[in-house]
């Protein structure tokens, strides 16, 4: 969400201050939890540090930890409510883009989400992961462990990916950057059986879903304090570029 790619040491005020617009621009939206990807290090565990403001805004990554334990850094859960519904929102970091750094490593999903899930499934009614491993990891985690409801993904294959259903959970993804809205609507009837909204003739048991994917166009108005917050970002950026950085 933060860097689009890796940052060279020459870049790093700069991206830093793309990064912290980015994060100020999706709390204004509404915005009030991140899954901690890949190149979302690319500046530094302790920038990360320095953004997080939980519980308005929260990184969650299990996975993601101090170097030689398995201690996150990060909020390792995040609980939310749908109405009388208790959400638990957990994240993964793909530990084969980048496995340690300077102040923090990324060790398997298998050392650490099973021991996790033991602790949050009695407590929670849907289980939400934000994963940054691709499609294919994530359908073996689906596999594994039947209490998770629903996995977002990002970070490996760029567009929008309609629900794929693995065991009990369904799995999608929404095109990167605000090019999309993406809209899952779910009527939830507890942990079990998926089904589309769509079906002809409908499970009385199934929690149903449909899904849009709303493509948002350049024409589109700003938002005012959005707007606000990326003229700040640019400013301080044009002022770096002077003094030559």
């Amino acid at each position: 969400m933060l860097f689009p790619k890796t940052v060279s040491p020459d870049g790093h005020a700069a991206a830093r201050i793309t990064a912290e617009g980015v994060i100020q621009a999706t709390r204004t939206m509404g915005g009030t939890v991140m899954g901690v990807g890949s190149l979302d290090l690319a500046g530094g565990i302790a920038f990360l540090q320095s953004q997080q403001q939980p519980p308005a805004f929260t990184f969650v990554s299990l996975n993601l930890v101090r170097p030689g334990t398995t201690e996150p850094i990060f909020a390792p859960v995040a609980w939310l409510r749908a109405g009388k519904i208790r959400l638990a929102v957990l994240g993964l970091t793909d530990h084969t883009a980048i496995a340690s750094g300077a102040g923090f490593q990324v060790i398997p999903w298998q050392n650490c989400l099973q021991q996790a899930l033991t602790k949050i499934t009695p407590k929670a009614d849907f289980i939400v992961l934000l994963s940054n491993y691709p499609t294919a990891e994530n359908q073996a985690i689906a596999r594994k462990l039947a209490s998770i409801d629903c996995i977002l993904q990002a970070g490996h294959v760029l567009g929008n990916v309609a629900p794929i259903l693995s065991a009990n959970a369904l799995i999608s993804q929404t095109e990167i950057r605000g090019k999309y809205l993406g809209v899952l609507d779910i009527e939830w009837n507890g942990r079990g059986t998926w089904q589309e909204a769509t079906t002809i003739a409908p499970n009385a048991g199934a929690s149903r879903y449909g899904n849009r994917f709303i493509a948002i166009p350049p024409a589109v108005g700003d938002d005012p304090a959005v707007l606000a917050i990326v003229k700040q970002a640019q400013r301080r950026l044009d002022k770096l570029r002077q003094r030559g950085l």
